[in-house]
C-alpha cells in the first residue's frame, strides 16, 4: 500500500512537460507538411470566433509569436509552445515538436497544422491549439509602390 501512495505523489509531483505524443484519438497525417489539398488558409480571429468549424481540420494561420517556451519531454524529445496573436489580439496556443527551427518572441510567422478546439495533455486541458507541422516566416504584403527607370 505503501509503494502504491508513493508511486502516485511521484506521478503527480513530476513536472508534467510532455505535451507531445500523438494521441490515438488524433488523425493521421498523410500529407508532407505544408502540403496537401486540405489545407485551410484563416485568420485568427475566424478560428477563435468559431473553433467548432475548425475543430480537427488542417489550417494555416499567420500572427506574431508572443509568450514562447522551449521544453524537453520526459523521453527527451524537444518541443516548443507559444502563443500566436493576431492584431486584435486574438490568440491560438500553437505546439511545434522542436527541428532546429529557432523561433523568437516577436517573429511574425505563418503556421501550418492540425487545430482542436480544446487538446488534453495529461492533466492539462488547452482550448484553441494548433500542433503546427510547418512554421516559416509570414508573408509580407506585396508593396503597392512600383519602381520606373527615371
Amino acid at each position: 500500500m505503501k509503494i502504491i501512495v508513493f508511486l502516485v505523489l511521484l506521478l503527480l509531483s513530476m513536472p508534467l512537460v510532455y505535451a507531445g505524443a500523438q494521441g490515438e484519438n488524433e488523425p493521421a497525417d498523410m500529407d508532407a507538411p505544408g502540403t496537401g489539398s486540405n489545407i485551410i488558409d484563416a485568420t485568427i480571429a475566424e478560428v477563435v470566433a468559431n473553433p467548432k468549424q475548425f475543430d480537427t481540420l488542417k489550417i494555416s494561420v499567420e500572427g506574431k509569436v508572443t509568450k514562447i517556451d522551449y521544453r524537453q519531454s520526459l523521453k527527451g524529445e524537444r518541443f516548443a509552445v507559444f502563443e500566436l496573436k493576431d492584431a486584435e489580439k486574438n490568440k491560438i496556443n500553437v505546439y511545434f515538436e522542436d527541428d532546429g527551427t529557432r523561433i523568437l518572441k516577436g517573429d511574425e510567422v505563418r503556421i501550418m497544422g492540425r487545430f482542436w478546439k480544446e487538446k488534453s495533455y495529461f492533466l492539462y486541458k488547452i482550448k484553441n491549439v494548433i500542433r503546427a507541422r510547418t512554421i516559416e516566416p509570414a508573408q509580407e504584403p506585396e508593396s503597392s509602390l512600383s519602381l520606373s527607370p527615371g
